[in-house]
Formats: structure tokens, sequence, C-alpha cells
């Protein structure tokens, strides 16, 4: 090693290592990252269990960096470098939107490579990549818990009840979190800065929350699109999310991924669902009177615009009334109470806002 360059992170401390020498398959620098020690959440010793696991499974779509070395009783995955290439966020924040347009594609199609290569007949390879210690299931532990706490809080700020949809949500956590045969590989956090577009299409890093569930939890990223990502928050046009569906569809159909194009509307709606609800979680922070103006207008209008392209996600798929019922009422309600919720309306991306 000759030199040490600190790169910025989200989750876990990140240094690149640049090297003395060429290493035959990884290059003359690799990325380093260590587990968190300050404090709880992201970064600690599971995540980095998952990132090594994602890595060994997403290698071989040819859809991430190759995992050099990783030691979990030290707390350290050494990876190779991807290099500076543009994130899609900086195609996004650009003023050219045929490269925008482009971008999304590739991490489409990059999506459904990893999908269909993980899918169901390499459930037990993939598994054993992932270890005994790393849980599969759902994010962010939503389960039935998370929604009573869900209907308190409706119940608390005078919004709908959402007793009315428990019914319906018990079923979807049934069927998301049992996936069956469709179960494949999920990076989980597909946001544009997660995604690297480089001369051999889109790369993804920073594989921490990834499970081996649900596909169309991570397809639901190209609709919404990017649900938790908020600086800045922006949408791209209907064309855009369309190239982008047609994309993942056809990594799929290439990949011999037929069981899940034979019943894609419903992975799709169930993946959006299930991401909606970790949004609609956060009602009692999206009420505070102590935000700025710009992050309640941001966080409400999320929750409306997200609510809109559920809706019709779901027309398309065997539709669960009672959830989608409340749903519209919740957003009538949302934006009779708050004005921002709605105006001004959701920017699209720079790349497309001309």
């Amino acid at each position: 090693m000759v030199s040490e360059q600190p790169l910025g992170h989200e989750w876990a401390p990140v240094t690149r290592l640049v090297l003395d020498r060429d290493v035959p398959g990884v290059g003359s620098s690799v990325v380093v990252k260590t587990c968190r020690v300050d404090g709880d959440g992201h970064g600690g010793p599971a995540f980095l269990r998952r990132e090594t696991a994602g890595l060994r499974t997403a290698t071989a779509s040819g859809v991430s960096a190759r995992l050099v070395h990783a030691d979990d009783a030290v707390g350290m995955v050494i990876q190779t470098d991807l290099g500076d290439w543009p994130s899609l966020q900086d195609r996004l924040l650009a003023n050219d939107p045929e490269a925008a347009t482009a971008g999304m594609v590739e991490l489409a199609t990059a999506v459904g490579r990893l999908h269909a290569s993980t899918l169901g007949r390499d459930h037990q390879r993939t598994l054993d990549a992932f270890g005994a210690d790393v849980d599969s299931g759902l994010p962010y532990n939503l389960d039935a818990g998370r929604w009573d706490a869900i209907e308190r809080a409706c119940t608390e700020l005078g919004l709908p009840a959402a007793r009315s949809a428990r019914d319906d949500v018990v079923q979807l956590l049934k069927r998301v979190n049992d996936p069956g045969a469709i179960a494949a590989l999920a990076h989980m956090d597909l946001n544009p800065t997660n995604v690297l577009i480089t001369d051999c299409g889109a790369c993804l890093v920073d594989f921490e929350g990834c499970r081996f569930g649900h596909p169309g939890i991570d397809a639901a990223f190209l609709h919404y699109p990017f649900p938790h990502h908020s600086n800045p928050w922006g949408l791209l046009p209907e064309a855009v999310i369309e190239s982008a569906d047609v994309a993942y569809r056809s990594a799929l159909a290439l990949g011999g991924a037929d069981l899940v194009l034979h019943d894609y509307d419903q992975m799709l709606a169930d993946g959006a669902a299930i991401t909606l609800i970790g949004r609609i979680s956060r009602l009692p922070l999206v009420a505070s009177s102590g935000q700025s103006r710009h992050d309640s207008w941001r966080r409400r209008g999320q929750i409306v615009q997200q609510i809109r392209t559920y809706t019709q996600l779901a027309e398309r798929a065997e539709g669960y009334s009672g959830f989608i019922g409340w749903l519209g009422k919740l957003e009538t309600a949302m934006i009779d109470r708050w004005s921002d919720a709605a105006d001004p309306a959701p920017p699209l991306f720079p790349a497309f806002a001309s």
C-alpha cells in the first residue's frame, strides 16, 4: 500500500487503498469497509456479513465489485475498486436526459440480471453464501407489530383509521415474507448513489442491507422512483420509468426467470406495498411541527406521491381493496390537513426538468 484515501459513506467507514503494484484481477487499488462502532444501527457486523454474501452472489451476475477478502472477526471487507465512475445520481443531476435515461435502463438491466441469476433454482447456493447469521425476511423489521404502530399513529393524529386495512396487510406480509420460488437476492437500497455507470453497464454497490427474499421490493425502486432517497427528491418522466421496466423484464426473460414474469404485476405491486408501508410508518415525523418548510413538503409529498404510484400498480394486480381504500382516504386527509402534501408538486430530476 502506498496511500489511503477516505471515501464518504452513509453506513460504514470506507477507505480506498492504493497498492504499490497491480494485482491480477484486482488492479492497483481496493476498497476497504469496516463496521461502524459509534452507535447502533447500520454498519454493524451483520451488515458486513450481508455485504460479503451479497458481493459473493452478485459477482456471478457481473453487476458488482468482486470480493477480495472478508474477516468477520476483525469486521472488515475488502473488495475490488470500481474506480471513479459517475453514479446514477450524477446522471440525474446533470443536464443530459438521454444519459440519465440510459442510466436508468442500465440500472434496471443490472437488477434484472441479479434477480434472474439468484432466483429459486439457486436458493440453496445463495443461502449457503449468506450463512446462518444473516437473516432473510422483510426489511426494517416490517411486520404486524410495525402495522400496530401505524394504527396507533393514525388514531393519535386523527387520520383515517388504519384498522380497516389490517387484514389485507397481514396477508400481504405473509406473501412477501415467504416468496417461495420467486425468492431472489434483493439489494434493498437501489438509490442513485448506490449505482455506478461504467463502460460495462451499471454496477451496484453497498449491499449492506441485502436480503434473499421478494424481488418486488427492488423492482419498486424503478417505479416510485427511489422511495428512500430524499436528497434531492425527484421524479422521472413516465416514458423513462416504462423504459426501465421494459429493460428489467427483458433481463429477467434473458435470465430464464419465467416464474417472476408469469405473475409480474402482482410481484411488483406486492413489493411496492411493502416499501410504501415503510414510508407510512413515518407519519409521526411527517406530522411534526418542528420541521423546516422544505422537509415537511418533501416528507408529506413523498407519502402522497407513493400512494398514487402504488395505487396505479395495484390496479394491474390482484388488489387488496381494504388497503387501497384506506390509502385513498389517507391521501385525501393528508392533503386536506397539510396543503404542502400536494403543493407544490414534486419536481422532476434536473436531467428532465426542461
